[in-house]
């Protein structure tokens, strides 16, 4: 078995895709690709695939990463145009590689995050930088409250309508619906949110760069 990873862009009306629905798509974008692809075994078998770290629903990224697996040797150089002939509107493969890091260094996620809010961006910088309580979700799936300033690595305000925010992505993983969240409770209720990742990134802050 060969084990290979996209690189690829979810944007557009893509974004409101659950990570299951993402799953069907690829899996229905490399059956038509004619790829040798790895099945599990038992009564239902399926190709094997797995995405880092998967996006919230209506969050944008231009960093994703899927791994697969195939059973025999392909054309690297001619899977990406494949792929996105096959794939729907709002994913595009930007690259496709043998192997590539674990996945589990992924330590951090990097969002650009767009807001509508009458909020100025003094409050914002110092709600981020003192204390942010929300209710989180545990891994119980109960609601606990959670202050989410200790998993904020990085915030830049540029004006009172960008952010650019570097979260904890293991150990917790901090979703940036909870920046959202404590930006309506504190700030302003009527603030309005759009989410895009632009990086993934190591535990010393380094791209994860999926060629190594």
């Amino acid at each position: 078995m060969i084990n290979l990873r996209l690189a690829y862009h979810k944007t557009g009306r893509a974004r409101f895709l659950s990570h299951l629905d993402t799953m069907r798509v690829f899996k229905q974008a490399l059956t038509r690709a004619g790829l040798p692809l790895r099945y599990t075994e038992g009564f239902n078998p399926h190709p094997v695939l797995s995405i880092a770290l998967p996006l919230g629903v209506g969050v944008e990224s231009v960093t994703e990463r899927l791994d697969f697996g195939v059973t025999d040797n392909i054309s690297m150089g001619t899977l990406p145009a494949k792929l996105n002939a096959a794939l729907p509107e709002g994913f595009h493969v930007t690259q496709a590689v043998v192997g590539g890091r674990p996945v589990s260094q992924i330590a951090y996620a990097r969002y650009e995050i767009t807001v509508d809010s009458q909020a100025a961006p003094e409050q914002a910088a110092a709600l981020f930088t003192t204390s942010a309580v929300v209710q989180k979700r545990s891994k119980k799936k109960d609601c606990v409250p959670t202050d989410i300033v200790p998993f904020i690595k990085e915030i830049t305000c540029r004006g009172a309508q960008c952010l650019t925010v570097t979260l904890t992505a293991r150990d917790p993983i901090l979703n940036p619906e909870y920046i959202a969240e404590a930006w309506r409770t504190y700030l302003d209720p009527e603030a309005a949110f759009l989410f895009k990742r632009t990086s993934l990134l190591d535990g010393d802050g380094k791209a994860f760069d999926n060629l190594i």
